[in-house]
């Protein structure tokens, strides 16, 4: 019975070493199982890790071929036009055709219109010719019938009667001349011989200066309107005999516009007054510093005189600084592109912003290589809002109620139709490309561009102060820079008074010989209003 209990229990031990081992390979199994799964947990993050590495890759693989295909595109369309400005004929290396032309040609003349348009071609000849002969004085040259064509080719004989001789007209021009004028003062003794009287001395720019504000004001002219050079002006004398040393013509040229300074002053306040105002910027090299100086122009139509005002500023840098000291605190509209130098004095808290149509049309036109077709729409669509301000100038009711209202009937749609083609064409266009850029501009700054419309003084565009600054351009290539800050805003100076002269139809060589030894009498604002170009009226020749 012991021996069945022995057995009884070893079959017993066997049996739980058995269920032991099973129980340990079951956890193994279990542990193993919980293994895996963690194992298969990880693979599948990384998976999905990896599909979204491969998905953010996708993207911005994607983004990078459009950025690069918007940068391809931009420098194709900069080397086209340099292709065109560099190797191009002539009348391809203007960037944006004109819109006068454009509308021209778009014009159908009927005959009667054509007959109309003759007319006024052969009026303006003869206004033309009788301003010329008005102006210039008249050389009688008389031509004698020389001895040997006197005798009569059918008789043989000598005796002839005159009758009314034959005459043309030819234009000659004559070198300008100098006057060397003595002026002799008359002085007077009491017989008494305890007074002597002389007569007041004539005024003279420079105390002590042999030159006449006459002179002076030739030189502002040559330099501030044709931009010629002081340097090439003594060239010009000394081949004429006269020798005058180029330091003695810039020094007189700096002391006119120090003498002017009151006049321009008195201009900067009543541009700031303007109800419009339409403004742009040049650079303009510095003698004695690396950085560019800058030339600011600010411009609009005084409604009390009935003139225009044109005012240029010289600053040595682009900041805000300078349109904020000329237009700062003051009320009203102004016509400017996207810069933003011009923030600080318009929207909320000063001048209304008015977009330049010119402006958006030209970056339209440089995506035109791109989407000829959807370019070609929208330059459409700009030529013909240029159509409703041609056809009011042409109807002269520019700036007036007839001009709202007609711009409000033709101009509106015009403007909605332009805006729903810029949104529409946005969605698909590339961002950075030649389009995309253009598009992006137009909507951003579609308040602007539609302010026009409220008020028929505000211009579309912003050419008239494009175009001022122009001349400085052409300063840029033939005299290069000035000398220093304070030269800059002599010549700012000068150039307000010829601009505004040039903008008024005033001559500026007369208006300035006439105003400059007036300017120290003038003590107010009205007397110094008096001899600004659009108010001025000449006292007479000097004596």
């Amino acid at each position: 019975m012991g021996a069945a209990m022995v057995h009884e229990q070893g079959v017993a031990d066997a049996r739980d070493l058995r269920i032991a081992r099973l129980q340990e390979q079951l956890r193994s199994a279990e542990e193993r199982e919980r293994q895996f799964g963690e194992i298969i947990a990880q693979q599948q993050t990384l998976i999905a890790a990896q599909q979204q590495l491969i998905t953010d890759l996708q993207r911005r693989l994607a983004e990078q071929d459009a950025e690069q295909t918007a940068r391809a595109e931009r420098m194709q369309a900069e080397i086209e036009r340099l292709e065109r400005q560099i190797l191009g004929p002539k009348t391809e290396r203007i960037k944006v055709p004109a819109i006068d032309a454009e509308l021209r040609n778009e014009n159908v003349l009927t005959d009667e219109q054509r007959a109309q348009r003759r007319e006024e071609i052969a009026r303006k000849r003869r206004e033309r010719a009788l301003a010329k002969n008005a102006a210039m004085a008249t050389e009688e040259v008389d031509y004698s019938v020389p001895d040997s064509m006197k005798p009569c080719a059918h008789c043989g004989g000598v005796h002839t009667r005159a009758l009314e001789p034959e005459q043309s007209t030819t234009y000659e021009y004559k070198p300008g001349h100098f006057v060397r004028r003595v002026h002799k003062r008359q002085k007077l003794a009491c017989y008494c011989g305890q007074s002597i009287v002389t007569a007041p001395a004539p005024r003279k720019l420079v105390v002590g200066g042999q030159y006449g504000f006459g002179f002076a004001a030739f030189l502002i002219v040559e330099k501030c309107a044709d931009s010629i050079p002081i340097h090439r002006i003594e060239k010009r004398f000394a081949r004429l005999g006269i020798p005058i040393s180029r330091s003695t013509m810039n020094d007189l040229v700096h002391a006119a516009a120090e003498l002017a300074r009151p006049l321009v002053a008195r201009l900067e306040k009543r541009v700031a007054l303007l109800e419009v105002v339409l403004a742009d910027e040049t650079s303009m090299r510095l003698q004695d510093r690396p950085k560019r100086g800058f030339v600011w122009v600010f411009q609009g139509d005084d409604e009390t005189s009935g003139g225009q005002l044109v005012l240029y500023v010289f600053a040595v840098d682009r900041s805000g600084d300078t349109p904020s000291r000329i237009l700062g605190g003051t009320r009203g509209a102004l016509v400017v592109d996207g810069y933003t130098g011009y923030n600080a004095v318009t929207d909320p808290q000063g001048r209304a912003r008015a977009g330049c149509w010119s402006h958006l049309r030209r970056k339209v036109f440089e995506a035109r290589s791109h989407a000829p077709a959807e370019t070609d729409h929208a330059m459409a669509i700009i030529r013909a809002l240029f159509r409703v301000e041609h056809d009011a100038g042409e109807q002269k009711i520019v700036r007036s109620s007839a001009h709202h209202a007609l711009r409000a009937e033709r101009s509106k749609p015009l403007v909605e139709a332009f805006f729903e083609w810029a949104t529409r064409m946005q969605a698909g266009a590339l961002p950075k490309g030649p389009l995309g850029e253009a598009l992006t501009y137009a909507i951003n700054q579609r308040a602007r561009l539609e302010l026009f419309l409220t008020d028929p003084r505000i211009p579309i565009h912003n050419n008239r102060s494009e175009g001022r600054l122009r001349i400085i351009a052409l300063a840029r290539h033939t005299y290069l820079f000035f000398g220093h800050p304070r030269a800059g805003k002599n010549f700012a100076g000068l150039y307000s008074l010829v601009g505004s002269c040039i903008a008024n139809g005033v001559e500026p060589t007369e208006y300035l010989t006439d105003v400059l030894p007036r300017i120290r009498d003038a003590t107010s604002d009205a007397q110094l209003d008096a001899l600004l170009p659009d108010r001025w009226q000449p006292l007479g020749p000097a004596p």
